[in-house]
């Protein structure tokens, strides 16, 4: 009789081995397959200055990782450039972006127009503060003076 009851503890705790190894294992396959995508980096907005030698660009980027933040960064370049400088930057992790908007009011003076996002109506202000924290706003690049101006918008996801 204890001999059974081993025998079935035995094949139980080993059940219970086998099926962790397995999930595990499935858990790691699928880290090492989303670690593998690349991140996205997409414009949303595009402005050429007025004399066409400058464009700003507003662009979000989406960590390939699940828990990562997504960022929204306005950056300035030459026109004939393919890359730019980062002016601001910001952790947004809503899907809308219409408060955002790009204006050139001269051809040294641009406006960015910002939003807020709320992913949640459950969120504290500090978790707010969190989803839209900026990590960088230049007030000028090179000799172009940038303007920030909040549209009042609060995207939810």
């Amino acid at each position: 009789m204890i001999r059974r009851l081993v025998r079935i503890a035995l094949w139980s705790i080993g059940t219970v081995i086998a099926v962790a190894l397995i999930l595990f294992t499935l858990l790691i396959v699928d880290w090492s397959r989303s670690s593998k995508r690349t991140e996205q980096d997409r414009i949303i907005q595009q402005r050429p200055s007025p004399d066409g030698k400058l464009i700003a660009e507003i662009h979000t980027f989406t960590t390939a990782m699940w828990g990562g933040p997504d960022t929204l960064y306005l950056s300035i370049r030459p026109a004939q450039s393919a890359s730019g400088s980062t002016v601001y930057s910001r952790t947004y992790e809503c899907a809308d972006y219409s408060a955002f908007g790009l204006e050139w009011n001269t051809l040294k003076d641009l406006t960015l127009k910002y939003g807020e996002c709320h992913s949640s109506k459950f969120d504290s202000p500090t978790e707010f503060a969190q989803e839209n924290k900026i990590s960088k706003s230049d007030s000028a690049w090179n000799d172009v003076m940038i303007h920030y101006v909040d549209s009042r918008h609060v995207a939810s996801r």
